[in-house]
């Protein structure tokens, strides 16, 4: 069945790999890039556009991402993350339009000790986090029967900065690199979450989804793995996610043990999502 979806904020890294999913499924697309396309920290603009294209499926990849810039910005976190996702389950509601939200896994502490599943209380530690969950609630609020919330973990695309190619680019000129040896995570490629997102919107049933690729490792596994990938010998030490907090003094406060469980797309026979390894693999085959 082919879809008219409105992708907002589709100029980013999660957003470029969301367009290309959708067109390869041959969906009828508009792509908003940017806030000059599309506010949506204004009402009355996102009900015009909506109202404009009344799309069957809104997917939602525009947020504030600076987990740390939040701390001293969080006025501005708050209108993107909270308010403009509200705006646009307000607008989905007036149109009988499906919203898909992208949201975090910052959302938990990292104090379950285990991989969160999508019924897990949540407890956010930072504003970045604390403003995705309130996008979240106010999604539930204004379209209850018609939202997709998809919590993810970690991206990485090639349409964008990442970690990825930040470890690559670091063991090709540093003698040595160090990461976090107890700090866990379901890192994820942006063009995997693309096509569950998709299949989402073709298949949808309100709810929350965990998506991210399978299996869960540490900061250093990932790493030690990467490195290894791309054919390089550099050595990476281990350091304590207190060891680097006492030393970096990042602004927010970071989840420690925060992969996610697919339990919904389980449920659903949907989790088709491959190993973080092989999504590793495919991504720096395509770099």
């Amino acid at each position: 069945m082919r879809l008219r979806l409105l992708i907002v904020g589709a100029g980013g890294m999660l957003g470029s790999d969301v367009v290309a999913e959708a067109e390869r499924r041959g969906h009828d697309i508009v792509a908003l890039a940017g806030r000059t396309a599309l506010d949506i920290t204004d009402l009355v603009a996102v009900r015009a556009c909506v109202n404009l294209h009344r799309p069957d499926v809104v997917i939602n990849c525009a947020a504030w991402t600076n987990v740390d810039g939040a701390e001293s910005e969080p006025t501005a976190a708050w209108r993107l993350n909270a308010l403009g996702a509200a705006h646009l389950a307000a607008a989905c509601s007036e149109t009988r339009s499906w919203l898909i939200q992208v949201s975090t896994d910052f959302v938990f502490d990292g104090e379950k000790g285990s991989a969160y599943h999508e019924f897990d209380p949540v407890n956010p530690q930072s504003v970045y986090g604390a403003s995705k969950e309130a996008g979240e609630r106010l999604v539930r609020q204004n379209l209850p029967d018609r939202h997709l919330i998809a919590r993810t973990s970690f991206l990485y695309g090639k349409s964008g900065k990442n970690l990825v190619d930040t470890i690559v680019r670091a063991a090709q000129s540093r003698p040595s690199l160090t990461f976090v040896e107890d700090q866990i995570i379901s890192p994820t490629h942006t063009a995997d979450l693309a096509a569950t997102l998709l299949n989402l919107a073709e298949n949808p049933l309100a709810g929350t989804y965990h998506v991210a690729n399978a299996g869960q490792c540490s900061l250093l596994e990932f790493a030690r793995f990467i490195v290894a990938e791309a054919g390089l010998t550099t050595p990476v030490h281990a350091t304590t996610f207190a060891e680097y907090v006492a030393l970096a003094k990042p602004a927010a406060k970071r989840p420690r043990v925060s992969p996610l469980e697919r339990r919904m797309l389980a449920m659903r026979g949907m989790d088709t999502l491959p190993d973080w390894k092989d999504a590793i693999r495919s991504y720096l085959k395509r770099r």
